[in-house]
């Protein structure tokens, strides 16, 4: 049955989420409300609990307290292929046991759409051509999955994610791989698909900065419970951050994106004497 919290207007939303590996939980009665057109990060130490809440909202780990809702219904309940056409995932690595070229690994986030034995259903090829230059695959279209970079493989599993067209995106760190001009298209991207198509995006980082820059709201989690949600502004905090990371940090207001930006700090001297 729905909880009595179930907010309508909410397109996924954990419910007293709870979940555990062992004796010790992972997450504590996480509740947390997304909508459309939001694009939000998830941020916090590791062995936060950030990656198994992806998880969990994605509905690759089944829930063991609470639940996860989206569009409404429960997603326990939704049958695989559906959720697929409702939402993309993006794990942090891929482990490819077989061979395929770039444009058959984005061909594959066409699945959830296909009937019998065909390779593409009829918007598949659109949606791969558009997620091609959108991620600047072109030029490596017919490469080898297994010879890209690391990061090149990290583009190329986020176009898959693009050409799957869903409403939901969950990424968890979509650009740990990638060069400072590739993190920067990936954010860009994100925010445009949140803002022209009122997608909802979600997304684990451990880059602060880009969070603040292009992020609508930040849910910072710390020992498996979220102990800040809301605007970059409102998240971070000098004696927030210092707590959960434990480290010294400057804040201060980038003047030319005018969004907030951390610098951790070592007051500690560590020169020797001569």
């Amino acid at each position: 049955m729905p909880s009595d919290t179930l907010n309508k207007n909410a397109l996924l939303q954990a419910d007293s989420l709870s979940f555990s590996y062992g004796i010790e939980p992972v997450l504590k009665n996480i509740r947390l409300q997304m909508r459309s057109g939001e694009m939000i990060g998830i941020i916090g130490p590791n062995g936060a609990g950030k990656t198994t809440l992806i998880k969990l909202l994605a509905g690759i780990l089944p829930a063991q307290k609470g639940a996860v809702y989206a569009n409404g219904k429960q997603i326990s309940e939704i049958k695989r292929k559906e959720i697929a056409r409702l939402i993309a995932y993006v794990p942090q690595t891929v482990d490819l046991q077989f061979d395929f070229a770039v444009e058959e690994i984005i061909g594959m986030g066409r699945y959830p759409f296909l009937q019998g034995m065909a390779l593409l259903d009829d918007g598949g090829r659109p949606a791969v051509e558009q997620a091609l230059r959108t991620m600047d695959l072109q030029p490596m279209r017919r490469r080898s999955f297994l010879s890209l970079s690391g990061g090149e493989k990290q583009r190329t599993i986020i176009a898959s994610a693009l050409a799957q067209q869903t409403e939901i995106m969950l990424l968890d760190e979509p650009t740990s791989s990638l060069d400072l001009k590739h993190q920067q298209q990936i954010y860009r991207i994100l925010r445009r698909l949140t803002r022209e198509e009122n997608k909802l995006v979600v997304l684990i980082t451990h880059d602060i900065n880009l969070s603040a820059q292009f992020c609508d709201r930040m849910v910072l989690l710390h020992n498996g419970a979220v102990i800040a949600d809301g605007r970059p502004d409102e998240v971070l905090k000098f004696n927030l951050i210092q707590q959960v990371y434990g480290v010294k940090v400057y804040i201060d207001v980038n003047p030319l994106t005018d969004t907030l930006y951390i610098l951790p700090y070592d007051t500690e001297n560590d020169a020797t004497d001569d």
